[in-house]
């Protein structure tokens, strides 16, 4: 029965699968493609499929939010919790349901004006926090490129280094020569090595999640009920 069920759940993940793929690819310029792809009506079912999609993914992150605001109330009126954790929690829980109800009022028409007040926490909070965090990061890199030179002197761990040194060096606002020339190389190493890196990645990522559809699509991967 167990394993009827988990061919049953591949098959229908087959079936929407191909259908919205089908259906996202057709076009009014491929031929006799296009006519049987839209006399199927293929592209309309992709659309409910994907609509039922978003529907999921925006229910998954309510559900989300609510258990995160009953595990931090729980902490706040749990027994034997630190009070340095009581009022993390509690801080977390205010911000949460203030942001809702900031929200909630705004779209209700009841708070209105130019900036929005989300907008305004937008730019005066969450900026200002994703700031320091940034400052945080600098500082993790330059403790990181300290522990890695103390602890082993190795070739990767100089180019690191000299890298870190470069990039932050190249950041400080100094119009001298010697500052432009490492502004300059500091701009090419942004430019070329980092941006090829991230690109490197996202094809990766790209790369891997098109591998995995194509094995769910030909039913190559196995439920984990199995």
């Amino acid at each position: 029965m167990t394993r009827l069920g988990s061919a049953l759940a591949t098959a229908i993940v087959i079936v929407v699968g191909i259908i919205t793929f089908l259906g996202l690819m057709a076009g009014n310029g491929l031929g006799v493609y296009s006519t049987i792809v839209n006399g199927l009506a293929f592209p309309s079912i992709a659309n409910i499929f994907l609509q039922l999609t978003v529907i999921t993914v925006a229910i998954t992150v309510l559900i989300g939010i609510f258990n995160l605001i009953v595990v931090h109330l729980g902490r706040i009126f749990g027994r034997g919790k630190p009070i340095s954790q009581r009022i993390n929690s509690l801080v977390l829980v205010i911000s949460a349901i203030g942001v809702i109800v900031l929200g909630a009022l705004e779209r209700a028409g009841v708070l209105t004006g130019s900036p929005s007040p989300t907008t305004v926490l937008l730019e005066s909070v969450q900026v200002s926090i994703e700031s320091a965090l940034a400052g945080l990061v600098l500082f993790a890199l330059v403790y990181g490129a300290y522990r890695l030179m103390r602890r082993r002197v190795t070739g990767s761990g100089v180019l690191f280094t000299l890298v870190l040194l470069l990039i932050l060096t190249g950041a400080l606002p100094f119009s001298t020569p010697a500052m432009r020339v490492i502004g300059i190389i500091r701009d090419w190493l942004l430019a070329v090595p980092v941006s090829a890196g991230a690109r490197g990645i996202l094809l990766g990522i790209a790369l891997a999640v098109t591998v995995a559809g194509a094995r769910v699509l030909i039913g190559q991967d196995r439920s984990y009920r199995d």
